[in-house]
């Protein structure tokens, strides 16, 4: 279970990253950048709990596969802090905090789905 939820993590960072490295320019400006706030962590949160329940993942380990699904999206997040420029050269370097902030939002978002998951099917199996 743990190599698959970090290799799904992996694909889901490394495709979030390439996708803003090509259109980060035209989304992440001052006013895409609070509409993502309100939307990127939401889509993340879905996505989370989608496919935590798409691969039948038991409720005693969604909060468990959610975390390791964060993990390589929260180290790849420190090297795109750290090389903010040389990664999103088309982007504002200001920017940059901003980004720091929605990318920690949106992979809150993806362990708290795991937790919720997991408590809420618990409870209703339980009650």
């Amino acid at each position: 279970m743990i190599a698959r939820w970090m290799i799904a993590g992996f694909v889901l960072w490394l495709l979030v990253t390439v996708a803003f490295r090509f259109v980060g320019e035209d989304v992440l400006n001052s006013s895409g950048v609070s509409w993502l706030f309100m939307v990127l962590p939401v889509i993340m949160f879905m996505l989370t709990w989608g496919l935590l329940t798409v691969f039948k993942v038991d409720a005693t380990d969604r909060a468990e596969a959610a975390g390791i699904f964060a993990v390589p999206g929260l180290v790849g997040g420190v090297y795109e802090i750290n090389s903010f420029r040389f990664v999103f050269p088309d982007v504002d370097a200001s920017l940059g905090p901003s980004f720091s902030a929605l990318m920690f939002a949106s992979y809150a978002a993806v362990i708290i789905a795991g937790i919720l998951s997991s408590r809420l099917n618990t409870t209703s199996a339980g009650g």
